[in-house]
């Protein structure tokens, strides 16, 4: 994607410059409101006298049709390979295959949406992923002993493809996705026709709104253990001393048939694969480059859920990993 090519600011500054970031933070408040509470959502941002919605993406809405611009007059050459198309290339090339129903307008809204989806929910368990293992030192140093030290005579990051030969960080990342998922709040769906006959024997007639919430379940100690509370990346690989391979097999199906992390069913996170191969290049890339320890360590984070469980006072001391 061009918009990943092209830095935005953020990390350059240092913080949210433009206040796209707060934006959204006040956007998925408003949203977990009305989306628990339909009612209120015509009250408010469809209020025909006042409206009191949520802010808008303008800043967002700015750098797609930039992009957009900047695509279509050529002037994008700087960091976009034309030999690599990207998102906006197919997209493109999608308004002159069905002119009749893809136009500008939506070509923007695509990009709205590439440049908005998944950045919290990605952000969100990057920081489980660091503070969980910083906060459990043999975790941490177990982490750091896998991953080697960065080549300081290459510039590229670790690629998504050996990010996933570590095990162990393939299941830190498991577990802060059981222990703090992105989203904790109730997943729903409509009973289907027929109604939904649960294993206690209760019938929930069609048409009810049921659902899980993520975080719960996680915790389910039937399927994850006594200690479903704790941060052990451990179950996610084989006890070698007291079960077989077979019997880690049941048991590692089980917890991948349980975990909600990113949904289920039909209705599973389209960006799923996307927003893990950003989290485990990210996390490795990290690793492999950086000394990492809380300014803190007896301090803990602060949570606020909002369908999106985001946190706060994570802060943490960086050097080069030598």
């Amino acid at each position: 994607m061009d918009n990943l090519l092209q830095p935005i600011g953020y990390l350059e500054k240092g913080y949210d410059f433009d206040g796209t970031l707060g934006t959204a933070n006040i956007a998925m408040d408003y949203f977990t409101l009305v989306g628990q509470m339909p009612i209120l959502d015509h009250l408010l941002d469809k209020n025909p006298i006042y409206k009191l919605g949520p802010p808008s993406f303008g800043t967002i809405t700015n750098i797609s049709v930039q992009h957009l611009v900047d695509r279509l007059q050529g002037a994008d050459a700087s960091y976009h390979d034309s030999e690599k198309p990207d998102f906006l290339d197919k997209f493109i090339e999608a308004k002159g295959n069905f002119p009749d129903v893809v136009d500008d307008t939506l070509i923007i809204s695509w990009l709205m949406v590439i440049m908005i989806a998944g950045a919290d929910t990605t952000a969100i368990t990057l920081n489980a992923a660091l503070y969980y293992s910083l906060k459990q030192p043999s975790v941490w140093q177990r982490l750091r002993s896998e991953i080697p030290v960065h080549d300081s005579n290459s510039s590229s990051t670790t690629s998504y493809k050996d990010s996933r030969t570590f095990p162990y960080l393939n299941a830190v990342v498991r577990e802060a996705l059981r222990c703090h998922p992105g989203v904790a709040m109730i997943l729903e769906r409509y009973v289907p026709n027929g109604g939904l006959n649960l294993p206690d024997g209760r019938h929930v007639p069609a048409g009810c709104v049921v659902g899980m919430n993520p975080y719960v379940v996680g915790r389910n100690e039937s399927v994850f253990g006594e200690d479903a509370e704790k941060f052990r990346p451990e179950r996610w690989l084989r006890d070698e001393k007291r079960e077989t391979e077979d019997e880690f097999q049941e048991r590692l199906r089980l917890m991948n048939n349980t975990d909600l992390a990113f949904g289920g069913g039909s209705r599973i996170c389209i960006g799923k694969h996307l927003g893990l191969v950003e989290v485990y290049k990210v996390l490795a890339t990290l690793i492999s480059r950086y000394d990492i320890s809380f300014v803190d360590p007896t301090k803990e984070w602060s949570t606020h859920n909002s369908f999106f469980v985001r946190q706060t006072g994570i802060e943490v001391k960086l050097s080069r990993r030598t």
